[in-house]
């Protein structure tokens, strides 16, 4: 791909409408300063004052900011969360990013997925992330919910271009993409065809039928080996994984193999997209959903396959980069970064 033609595609990015629909988390980080601690008078223990509080919206949240970065005009989002101080901070954060949160559902029946993150602040400015404080639900998703869920995604689909599917949660049915949902949602990729639907799942993407998925190569082993518990996938073998997984969905398969790049798997072949190398520090925490958002909004701007890989490994190749945030990507940035890889 040459500067024209990737110009050429982000310059239709804000024409899209693009639906986030699955898990939407809150990334809290409290940041802690040990050296104003002082001894609690109703416990035995010093206390942990929290001097600065930052919020951003996680999981499917991530994916949202992503493609607002990358310029797409309208991002609508649809999940469940609670009806707490949590779910209010996330809503606000998806909306000061410009996401639609009008089809999102607010309830007391749930809690707010939150990951709260304690920074520990001592002597010459050190930090240290303390272990992570984890909100989250454990009982199963109402089916009420899930019904409601499934009214607001049959009004919107009906505006936007493409859907980004985000299944987070590691517990069967406890989230937005509950069995009942996902075997909803794919049985609307088949009746809208003219639209894109993209799936990601950490522990169900064996389980999406006729929606292109995008498993990573852990997460491409895992599903075609249940008891696999192995530390690292060649290539060869995510290739093994891609093609039996492309056979059982139906529909292209995207493998992401972190610095080897991507593997495509559809009717005509199966392809290798290298990965674009980096000689500095790199955080990889979101870059598959920055693949996500870039792959999706290509496809949605009439881009092929490779196109749209090439863009997907573009926004994370930028994302990585910023450290100690789950980073976004804009347009110039992506320009900049292909202008910058060797002919």
């Amino acid at each position: 791909m040459n500067e024209e033609r990737l110009q050429e595609i982000l310059s239709c990015f804000s024409e899209k409408r693009v639906l986030v629909v699955g898990d939407f988390y809150l990334d809290a980080y409290w940041l802690i300063d040990q050296k104003k601690s002082t001894l609690s008078l109703e416990t035995p223990w010093y206390t942990s004052p929290v001097v600065e509080q930052h919020y951003s919206p996680g999981a499917a949240g991530t994916v949202t900011n992503n493609l607002k970065s990358l310029g797409v005009g309208e991002v609508y989002a649809i999940g469940i969360i609670g009806q707490d101080n949590f779910g209010t901070t996330l809503l606000e954060s998806l909306e000061s990013n410009g996401c639609s949160t009008k089809f999102m559902i607010q309830t007391d029946e749930r809690v707010t997925p939150t990951y709260l993150k304690p920074i520990y602040c001592g002597q010459d400015g050190i930090r240290t992330e303390g272990s992570r404080f984890d909100i989250e639900n454990h009982a199963e998703t109402p089916d009420l919910l899930q019904n409601l869920l499934i009214t607001n995604l049959r009004q919107c689909l009906k505006t936007v271009d493409a859907v980004i599917i985000v299944d987070q949660t590691t517990t069967d049915n406890v989230g937005g993409i509950t069995d009942f949902v996902r075997e909803h949602l794919c049985y609307l990729s088949i009746q809208m065809p003219e639209k894109f639907f993209l799936a990601d799942s950490r522990s169900r993407i064996g389980k999406y039928r006729n929606v292109m998925i995008k498993p990573n190569q852990f997460e491409a082993k895992h599903a075609i080996d249940p008891k696999w518990s192995g530390e690292s996938v060649s290539l060869d073998e995510s290739k093994k994984a891609g093609q039996k997984l492309h056979e059982q969905t139906s529909a292209p398969v995207i493998v992401t193999c972190g610095q080897e790049g991507i593997l495509t798997f559809d009717e005509s072949n199966i392809n290798h997209v290298p990965g674009i190398p980096l000689q500095c520090q790199t955080d990889t925490v979101g870059a598959g959903d920055s693949v996500s958002a870039g792959l999706v909004s290509t496809l949605a701007s009439g881009g092929n396959l490779t196109e749209a890989v090439l863009v997907g490994n573009l926004v994370a190749s930028v994302t990585v980069t910023k450290i100690g945030t789950t980073g976004t990507a804009s347009p110039a940035e992506l320009v900049e970064r292909l202008s910058s890889l060797p002919s």
